[in-house]
């Protein structure tokens, strides 16, 4: 059936309204501005129904890119700040103990602003809008626009109004094309177009990415309990000696605490259950006690990637670019991607500049974008850390913070390369696999279980629609995957989104819980047999993580 479809046509197409895409067309609108271009379109299109409603980050910032895009007075300009950092603690957990041990060098953050990233990218989108960007909520890219020598032309939008069977409801609405000039991707961790394209076009790092998947809590508590501007990160306990991760609590204004764990997706046994984890972490007497008398107010999870310097794709070819976590930016031995993501955006709007001026966005100029990548502090910043992640692939948390430890000291000497290897192919079989603890004790307050967290995420999707999560080989898990992982897909998501049950014979059937999904891409990326792709929905559903 032939479909018509509202055509519209840009210079300058962002996927995703997150730091980095935000940052970059405000930058780029500016610089126009100041050379009295007013004719260039730049438009951002974003999935979620809101901006900021599929973001989701700690977060402590580094201010450096604030001040490269605001000015030295940044802080008078707005800018959503929660609190400033004034006081920093590190603790290393056992079963029952909560050492303290002094603040690593990387992890120091005093007087750097602590945010909401929702916030702050609704703040961001407001600035665009005034500069005239446009920003189109609700509009998930579902695929590429090409010429006809198959070279990237634009993105067309997600189809509205499918059934369950995929097809057109009473209420469709088909996706619209833009055509753009250059399609610059910052879709963040594991989206599906950066995803398909890195594959397409052979763009991978020389290392493969490797992800941890963080929970986050907002949570009120007694007045004084947790002072704003103070800031905690632990390590160790629930997690074994073996597997990487750990957490936070971020002090904030009014008596709330940002609350976080991230739990490592390569650490091997196929029950890992990072939301578990979260909630099994809360259970410690030293955590118990700071939380006692709270109250949780939203809650959510995303994926991070954690790969670093050496997992980083060809962020350029002709006629794209790709910016923030979707490149691999995040420096995770500071535990920070917001500043990075927002001066890989400022490295690209001045990139893209640059092929306005020239009236060329040939894989030759676009490329000019690595070249400012590796004039800048953020390639100093991340190529000191570019082996970090991989000290901690089989050789368990002490030795491989200690080994990082000292090359960061070092200034990051060492050996130039050192690999790592995909999340999916650490995992073990269950005949190999420790034996699993037990579940936490929910009690619907301090520990929530999988489904009050999607309530507490907000998330929803339309059960009128064709699941945006697609699983190439359903038979598979009934079988194979039951028999050698134990279904490990009913462990580490988060949102109780794939289930075993029975098939009315007798034997097990998997069912897939699509309205569930809060956005994580943990499926996506762990599934040992990868074949589960993370799409986009056709209703631009999912969490509401605004404030979050």
């Amino acid at each position: 059936m032939s479909i018509e479809r509202e055509e519209l046509s840009v210079d300058i197409l962002f996927v995703g309204a997150g730091p980095a895409c935000l940052t970059s067309a405000l930058h780029l609108k500016r610089q126009l501005a100041a050379m009295g271009n007013q004719e260039v379109e730049v438009a951002v299109i974003e999935k979620g129904l809101s901006v900021g409603a599929h973001i989701l980050s700690g977060a402590v910032v580094d201010p450096r890119p604030l001040e490269e895009l605001l000015g030295e007075d940044w802080r008078d300009k707005g800018v959503p700040i929660e609190a400033w950092v004034e006081s920093e603690e590190v603790r290393h957990l056992s079963a029952t103990k909560a050492t303290r041990i002094p603040v690593p060098p990387m992890m120091k953050n005093r007087g750097f602003p602590i945010i909401s990233l929702s916030e702050m990218v609704c703040w961001l989108k407001d600035r665009c809008e005034e500069a005239d960007v446009m920003i189109f909520e609700g509009f998930p890219g579902s695929e590429f626009l090409r010429d006809e020598k198959g070279q990237i032309t634009g993105v067309r939008t997600m189809d509205k109004g499918l059934d369950a069977s995929g097809n057109p409801g009473p209420n469709f609405e088909p996706g619209a094309d833009i055509h753009a000039r250059c399609t610059v991707l910052g879709e963040g961790v594991q989206g599906s177009l950066t995803k398909q394209l890195v594959e397409e076009q052979q763009l991978q790092g020389r290392n493969p990415q490797i992800f941890g998947t963080g929970g986050k809590e907002l949570w009120r508590l007694p007045a004084g309990q947790f002072p704003a501007g103070k800031v905690l990160h632990t390590s160790g306990w629930p997690l074994s000696s073996s597997q990487y991760g750990g957490s936070w609590i971020y002090g904030l204004s009014g008596n709330r605490v940002s609350v976080g764990f991230v739990t490592s997706l390569d650490g091997k046994q196929p029950w890992n259950d990072p939301w578990e984890n979260f909630q099994r972490w809360k259970e410690h007497p030293f955590i118990a006690k700071i939380l006692e008398g709270g109250e949780i107010l939203k809650a959510g999870v995303k994926c991070l990637p954690e790969g670093g310097y050496w997992s980083r794709p060809r962020p350029w070819g002709r006629g794209f670019l790709i910016i923030g976590d979707s490149g691999s930016n995040l420096n995770v031995s500071r535990l920070k991607g917001v500043h990075t993501a927002m001066k890989t955006g400022l490295l690209a709007a001045e990139t893209l500049l640059e092929a306005l001026r020239k009236d060329d966005f040939s894989a030759d100029t676009l490329s000019n974008y690595e070249q400012r990548f590796e004039q800048s502090w953020l390639k100093d910043e991340l190529y000191r850390v570019r082996n970090y992640r991989a000290e901690f692939q089989g050789r368990g948390f002490w030795s491989g913070a200690i080994r990082a430890g000292f090359k960061y000291l070092l200034g990051g000497i060492g050996k130039e390369f050192a690999p790592i290897e995909e999340d999916h192919l650490a995992m073990l079989q269950l005949s190999e696999a420790s034996p699993e603890p037990p579940t936490p004790s929910y009690d619907g307050k301090r520990l929530i279980d999988k489904v009050t967290q999607v309530f507490h995420a907000g998330s929803f999707h339309s059960e009128q629609q064709p699941s945006h999560l697609k699983v190439a080989d359903t038979d598979l898990c009934a079988s194979r995957c039951k028999e050698e992982y134990g279904n490990p897909c009913q462990h580490f998501c988060p949102a109780n989104v794939y289930q075993m049950v029975d098939d009315g014979s007798g034997a097990k059937r998997l069912q897939i819980n699509h309205s569930n999904c809060v956005h994580c891409k943990t499926c996506d990326i762990l599934d040992p047999y990868q074949i589960i792709t993370w799409t986009v929905p056709s209703d631009a559903g999912g969490p509401k993580y605004q404030g979050l």
